[in-house]
């Protein structure tokens, strides 16, 4: 693996200072976290051997506390404003978990900006579970098929408590109409994928996107929980980046698959 190493910088958007780590060449990918913060793992490094590789962190999940942003759709907004700070007209967009909410509401407000869009285990038409209710045990299961592949660190209750009314926010309610409605006129090639072992959501949501979605594969990514980028890093970084760069001509069908690579 050639040495990957990223920058951390800062941009102007919307009236916020946005953090933002880069690496790579090529056509650009903007990634955006889940609720657990802008985190660095393998797959960033794979995909920046590909392509400039943006990733962003939501203002709010350091520093001060963000009470401006009310929900998805402004958090889409703000990013937005970000890449376009920085020069970047066009772009194929990744979203994890809470940040595929964020990157949906960024594909139905600026569809002519993305070439894709590609979401990894999307908060959105999740099903109504409370996470607060699994034990330590179940909790990590939920998330990670191979914990052993990546150093888990155990959350900041101080900095959880802070942040997570954001999160909240952002990620919406379990169904919003209104997305769902915006969804059905996309015009951007989608990419929707869950973990064969998601415990948190399960794999029943990428159906509902399928449905939605007009230009939309839905794929399970074997033998990986929520987190498919920490489980499967290899895998994740060769599908993300193979339909960032084909789109229509990916090489899997748009019916449901299974990816065991």
């Amino acid at each position: 693996m050639h040495d990957i190493r990223f920058e951390e910088r800062r941009v102007e958007a919307d009236g916020f200072t946005v953090r933002y780590v880069e690496a790579g060449d090529g056509p650009p990918l903007v990634m955006l976290h889940g609720a657990g913060g802008l985190a660095l793992n393998a797959a960033h490094s794979l995909l920046a051997q590909r392509f400039r590789v943006l990733a962003f962190e939501c203002p709010g999940f350091q520093g001060e506390v963000n009470d401006r942003t009310k929900n998805g759709r402004e958090m889409a907004a703000t990013i937005a404003a970000a890449v376009e700070a920085l020069g970047v007209d066009s772009y194929a967009l990744q979203g994890t978990s809470m940040g595929g909410v964020i990157a949906c509401w960024l594909a139905v407000q600026f569809p002519e900006r993305l070439t894709s869009l590609i979401l990894e285990a999307p908060a959105a038409f999740r099903p109504k579970r409370d996470p607060s209710a699994m034990t330590p045990e179940q909790f990590l299961a939920a998330f990670h098929a191979h914990p052993e592949r990546k150093e888990l660190t155990p959350p900041d209750p101080e900095a959880q408590a802070r942040v997570w009314p954001l999160v909240e926010r952002l990620v919406g309610p379990p169904y919003d109409t209104e997305l769902a409605d915006r969804l059905r006129e996309l015009p951007v090639p989608t990419l929707v994928m869950y973990g064969t072992r998601d415990g948190l959501f399960g794999t029943e949501p990428g159906r509902v996107f399928k449905d939605l979605i007009p230009q939309c594969t839905y794929a399970l990514v074997y033998d990986a929980a929520h987190d498919m980028a920490g489980d499967r890093p290899e895998a994740f970084a060769d599908i993300v980046g193979e339909f960032a760069e084909r789109q229509e001509r990916f090489y899997v069908p748009r019916t449901s698959a299974v990816i065991n690579r």
